[in-house]
């Protein structure tokens, strides 16, 4: 007699073949990848402070300083108070930098 909780070592083909048909498009496609050799990296975490100052993140995305400010006054970057100096995320930074854009 099994335990009621325990793990099934090898389950039935024919329920796993049903399990990936009605799986969704994506989940699909992850298996797929799978499969293939193909599986996504988790991204790798970002190097270095959480805040930076506005200069170090116009030299990060190569733009002038007065850019930085553009994108703090048109709502594309968060600005952070510490200390009475502002700082940005450096998350948001990078989102820009990869092209992702930044929530409003």
């Amino acid at each position: 007699m099994k335990a009621p909780n325990t793990e099934v070592r090898n389950p039935n083909p024919n329920d796993r073949l049903m399990r990936f048909l009605q799986a969704t498009p994506e989940q699909q496609a992850a298996i797929d990848r799978i499969l293939e050799g193909k599986m996504d990296r988790a991204p790798e975490p970002s190097k270095g402070p959480l805040l930076m100052m506005i200069k170090d993140a116009a030299a990060l995305l190569g733009v002038h300083r007065a850019t930085i400010w553009r994108l703090l006054k048109a709502g594309r970057l968060e600005p952070v108070e510490l200390l009475g100096s502002v700082r940005v995320r450096r998350a948001d930074v990078e989102g820009i930098a990869a092209g992702k854009a930044v929530a409003q």
